[in-house]
C-alpha cells in the first residue's frame, strides 16, 4: 500500500461514519471513491442543493455553515453531504474550501458500487448514516420541546418583495436567496425584514416584506464597514498585533490604533494580512455563548474593555460575532463572509491608522471637495491635542471603556465623573480665549461644527472666557445672511440646498464685516425663515471698538472662501464636535455620530416637538451636507474643541430610550431606532439633576444657566 493510500485509510478510520470498519474494508472503500482536487475559496456544497454524494475531506480545511447561520470547521477526516445519497436529498450546509483540498466523494453511482460489490462495508455505512439521522432527529425534538409554542419545522410563508410583487417561499429560506447581488450597480449587503435591517444569512421564519440593502443606504454602509473592521481584527491578529483597536469612523473610512512605534511598517503587514482574509472568504459567524465563559474568554485574550462590559451584564447570555479567530459583541448585521469585500488598504495617519473602505463606499457618498481619508491623514479630525488630552486623564481615572464608566457609576463615582469632566470643558475654553488675547491682529473668530456638536454652549461658555481676558465679543451669524428662498441653489434631488455656500449673499457678508472692522456702525441682516425672504438691513445695528471681537458662527465659518476679504491673520478658526467615543471592545464605540443625533432627538422631541422618527429620517440629509460643506475644511481650524463628555449618553439616555420606543415597528426608521436603543442599553442612567446649569448638555435637556 503506497504511503499516501496508508494515510488517507487512517483519515478515513477516524470517521465516525466508519467507525469500527476494519483497515482492509476501509481501503475497499477508498478504491470505489472518486479523489478531487478543489481550489481554496471554492464553494463545494451550498444549503439546499442537490448535491452529488457524500464526501469526505483528506487534505485542507474547510468550513460549514448551516441556514441558522453556525459555522463548523471541516478538517481532514470530517465528511459533509450524506443526504446527497438519498433520492432527491439535498445539502444541509454551505461549504467552502478554507485552504486548497482533496476530496474523496462517494457519489450515488459509486453508493451502488459499493452496495452490489462490497455488501457489508455498504451496509456498515448505512447503519451509521440512520445512527446519525437519529441523532439529528433527537435533538430537533428536544429542542421543540423546549419551545414554549412548538411550530411545524417547514412550513410557507409570503414574502413581499421592494417591487410589490409576492411569493411563498419555505421558512429557514435565507435573504440571499430571495435579494440579488446588485441593485442599479450597487452591492447587496443585506436586507431590510419589515423594517429591521438584518443580515443575508438571516432566514425567513414568518410572513414579511423584504427589501434589499446596498451600500447605497446607511444601513448599508454600516453592514459593510462592520465586516470590514472585524476582518482587520483578524487580520491584525495573523500578525501579532494584539494591541490594535477600532476608533471611529470617518466619511470613507474608519480610524485605528495601535501601541507599535514602525506604523507604516504596521500598515504594510496589515495590508497584506487583510487581503488574505479577503482571499480565503472567512464566513462572519454569530454565536450565543454565557455571560461568564464569554467574559473568561475576552479576560484570556486581554480584551479587557469587552470583560468590563460583561461584568455588569443583566442577561445570562450575550451575542458574539467571530471572524477566523477573533471574537467580539456582536454589533449588528454583517456580510455573510470576508469575500464580499473589496478594495480595503491601510493608510497611516499622525496619530495612527486609518482603513480605507475605497470605492465600494466612497462612489455611494456625495463627492467632496477633498479625499476624507487622505485630509484625515494630514488633519486628524479625532487626534487633535483635545482629545488626546481627554483620552490621558481617562486612562488616569480608569475609565477607558464603557464597561469601566458603568463599574465607576456603580462604585459610587458619578459626582467626580462629572466634576472632571466639566472642568475639563472649562479649561480649555479658557486656553482657546487665552489664545485669542494674546494674538493682538486677532478681529474675526469663525466657530463651525456639524448639527447638535453644542455651538450655542460653547460660544456663550467662550464669550464669558472672553470678557474675563478683557475682549468685548459680537456675534455675527450666518444664518442671517441667506439669500432669498427662491434665490437659493439646488440639489441634484432638484430640492434647495440651504447648506450650499451659495445659499449665503457672500457679497453682503463680506461687505458687512469689512465695515463692522473698519469701526463703521452697520445694519446687519436678518433672514425670516417663516416667509423665506432676506432683509439685507433688518437685522440688528452693530459697532465694534478697540477691545470687540466679531464671532462669526455657522456651519461655513471654517470654509476659507466665506471671509475671503479678510486677511487670514486676522481670523481665527474653531471647529467644535464631539471627537471621544467609549468603546463598547476593541471592535465597536459608541460613535460620536450618534452621541450627537441623540443629542438631537433629546433636545428636538423635548423643545421644538419634533419626534424621534421624524429625526431620524433627517438625519441622512443632514450627514450629507456636513460631508459636503464642514468636515472638508477642518483642517484650516485653528483650535478644535471637543464638545463630548463623558458622562453625557448615561444622562441622554433617559431621554432618548422612551422617545425611540415611540417610533413603531411599521414605520421606516424602526431599523434606525432599533440599533441606537441596542446602542443605549449597556450604558448605566444617570439622573439628569447631577448636570450642572452651566453645562453643555443642558442645552439638549433643558435647564441651562444661560439665556439662548
Amino acid at each position: 500500500m503506497s504511503e499516501r493510500r496508508l494515510t488517507d485509510v487512517t483519515l478515513l478510520a477516524r470517521s465516525p461514519l466508519l467507525a469500527g470498519l476494519p483497515l482492509t474494508d476501509i481501503g475497499t472503500l477508498l478504491g470505489v471513491l472518486d479523489s478531487d482536487g478543489v481550489e481554496q475559496g471554492a464553494s463545494l456544497a451550498t444549503a439546499g442543493s442537490p448535491g452529488d454524494g457524500l464526501c469526505f475531506l483528506l487534505e485542507g480545511t474547510a468550513h460549514a455553515q448551516d441556514r441558522s447561520g453556525r459555522v463548523v470547521e471541516l478538517a481532514p477526516g470530517d465528511h459533509f453531504g450524506e443526504l446527497t445519497l438519498l433520492p432527491e436529498g439535498r445539502h444541509d450546509s454551505n461549504v467552502t474550501a478554507s485552504t486548497p483540498l482533496r476530496v474523496a466523494r462517494l457519489s450515488p453511482g459509486s453508493w451502488a458500487t459499493l452496495t452490489r460489490e462490497h455488501p457489508d462495508t455498504a451496509l456498515h455505512l448505512s447503519l451509521a448514516l440512520l445512527r446519525r439521522a437519529a441523532e439529528r432527529l433527537a435533538t430537533a425534538q428536544s429542542r421543540a420541546q423546549l419551545s414554549p409554542e412548538p411550530r411545524r419545522s417547514v412550513r410557507s410563508a409570503t414574502i413581499t418583495r421592494a417591487e410589490g410583487l409576492c411569493a411563498e417561499v419555505l421558512t429557514g429560506t435565507r435573504i440571499a436567496d430571495l435579494v440579488p447581488e446588485e441593485v442599479d450597480g450597487s452591492l447587496v449587503v443585506g436586507a431590510r425584514l419589515d423594517q429591521l435591517a438584518v443580515a443575508l444569512h438571516t432566514p425567513i421564519v414568518a410572513s414579511a416584506s423584504v427589501e434589499p440593502l446596498t451600500t447605497r443606504s446607511w444601513e448599508g454602509r454600516d453592514i459593510y464597514r462592520r465586516t470590514a473592521s472585524i476582518a482587520l481584527l483578524e487580520a491584525a491578529r495573523r500578525i501579532g498585533c494584539s494591541s490594535l483597536r477600532l476608533g471611529p469612523s470617518i466619511t470613507s473610512g474608519r480610524v485605528a490604533h495601535a501601541d507599535e512605534e514602525d506604523l507604516p511598517d504596521l500598515a504594510r503587514r496589515l495590508e497584506r494580512a487583510l487581503a488574505e482574509v479577503i482571499t480565503e472568504n472567512l464566513p462572519v459567524r454569530e454565536e450565543t455563548w454565557k455571560v461568564d465563559e464569554a467574559l473568561a474568554h475576552f479576560e484570556e485574550v486581554g480584551w479587557h474593555d469587552a470583560a468590563a462590559l460583561l461584568a455588569l451584564w443583566h442577561e445570562p447570555t450575550v451575542a458574539l460575532v467571530g471572524c477566523g479567530e477573533v471574537l467580539a459583541l456582536d454589533a449588528g448585521p454583517m456580510l455573510p463572509g470576508t469575500g464580499m469585500l473589496r478594495d480595503l488598504c491601510v493608510r497611516t495617519t499622525s496619530q495612527g491608522l486609518v482603513l480605507d473602505f475605497g470605492a465600494v463606499i466612497r462612489r455611494e457618498l456625495p463627492e467632496p471637495p477633498r479625499s476624507t481619508v487622505l485630509l484625515e491623514a494630514r488633519r486628524p479630525r479625532y487626534g487633535a491635542d483635545m482629545t488626546l488630552q481627554k483620552r490621558r486623564w481617562l486612562e488616569l481615572l480608569g475609565v477607558t471603556s464603557i464597561g469601566h464608566f458603568g463599574r465607576a457609576c456603580v462604585s459610587g463615582r458619578v459626582d467626580q465623573l462629572i466634576h472632571v469632566s466639566e472642568g475639563f470643558h472649562e479649561k480649555r475654553i479658557a486656553l482657546i480665549a487665552d489664545e485669542i488675547r494674546a494674538n493682538e491682529v486677532l478681529r474675526v473668530v469663525g466657530i463651525a461644527g456639524p448639527s447638535s456638536s453644542g455651538k450655542t454652549t460653547f460660544i456663550k461658555r467662550l464669550k464669558v472666557q472672553l470678557e474675563v481676558n478683557g475682549i468685548q465679543p459680537v456675534e455675527l451669524s450666518l444664518d442671517d445672511y441667506y439669500v432669498d428662498r427662491e434665490r437659493s441653489p439646488r440639489g441634484a434631488d432638484g430640492d434647495y440646498d440651504f447648506e450650499a455656500l451659495e445659499a449665503l449673499d457672500l457679497e453682503l457678508l463680506n461687505d458687512h464685516v469689512t465695515r463692522l472692522l473698519a469701526g463703521e456702525t452697520v445694519r446687519t441682516a436678518r433672514f425670516d425663515f417663516v416667509t423665506g425672504k432676506s432683509a439685507p438691513n433688518g437685522g440688528k445695528e452693530l459697532r465694534l471698538n478697540p477691545t470687540s471681537m466679531l464671532l462669526v458662527e455657522g456651519i461655513h465659518a471654517l470654509n476659507p472662501q466665506l471671509l475671503a476679504a479678510i486677511p487670514r491673520e486676522q481670523t481665527f478658526r474653531i471647529f467644535i464636535h464631539p471627537a471621544s467615543a467609549l468603546p463598547y471592545d476593541r471592535f465597536s464605540l459608541f460613535e460620536p455620530a450618534d452621541v450627537r443625533l441623540i443629542r438631537r432627538i433629546v433636545r428636538d422631541r423635548r423643545h421644538r416637538g419634533c419626534s424621534a422618527a421624524d429625526n431620524l429620517r433627517r438625519w441622512p440629509s443632514v450627514r450629507r451636507g456636513e460631508r459636503l460643506h464642514i468636515f472638508p475644511f477642518h483642517e484650516y481650524a485653528d483650535a478644535v474643541f471637543d464638545s463630548s463628555l463623558v458622562y453625557e449618553v448615561s444622562v441622554l439616555r433617559v431621554y432618548a430610550e422612551r422617545y425611540l420606543l415611540e417610533v413603531p415597528r411599521s414605520h421606516p426608521e424602526y431599523s434606525a431606532a432599533h440599533r441606537l436603543l441596542r446602542q443605549l442599553r449597556p450604558f448605566v442612567p444617570i439622573h439628569p439633576d447631577h448636570v450642572p446649569p452651566t453645562s453643555l448638555l443642558r442645552e439638549f435637556i433643558g435647564g441651562s444657566g444661560f439665556v439662548y
